[in-house]
C-alpha cells in the first residue's frame, strides 16, 4: 500500500475496510503487542516490522516462542546476503565487524 511518508500501513479497520495508519513519529520509545492465542500477534509484528524496515526505522524483535525466526523457514533459498541492502558496511568496518 502506498502511505504517506512517516506513517507505516498497520492493516485495514474490519468495520470500514478503511486503511490503519501509525505515525512513524510515535515509535521513539517501547512497544509491546499482546493478545490472545491466535488473536494475530505475530501477524501484525511481522507487519509492523516489514513497514519499519520499509521506513529506515531501527528495530529490535524480541521473541522468545521463536515465531519470527520461523517465518524465515518459509525462505529456504535466503542468504545472508539478501540483507545487505539493510547494512551499514562502514559502520561495521569502524566496529572491527564484517559483514
Amino acid at each position: 500500500m502506498d502511505t504517506k511518508k512517516g506513517q507505516l500501513y498497520i492493516g485495514r479497520e474490519s468495520a470500514t475496510d478503511e486503511p490503519v495508519l501509525l505515525k512513524a513519529s510515535t515509535l521513539t520509545t517501547h512497544g509491546v503487542i499482546f493478545g490472545m492465542t491466535g488473536s494475530g500477534k505475530t501477524g501484525l509484528g511481522v507487519n509492523m516490522l516489514e513497514e519499519a524496515l520499509l521506513s529506515s526505522i531501527p528495530t529490535l524483535i524480541l521473541d522468545p516462542k521463536g515465531d519470527m525466526g520461523n517465518i524465515m523457514l518459509n525462505f529456504p533459498d535466503s542468504t545472508p546476503e539478501d540483507l545487505e541492502p539493510w547494512m551499514d558496511a562502514a559502520k561495521a568496518k569502524r566496529k572491527g565487524k564484517t559483514i
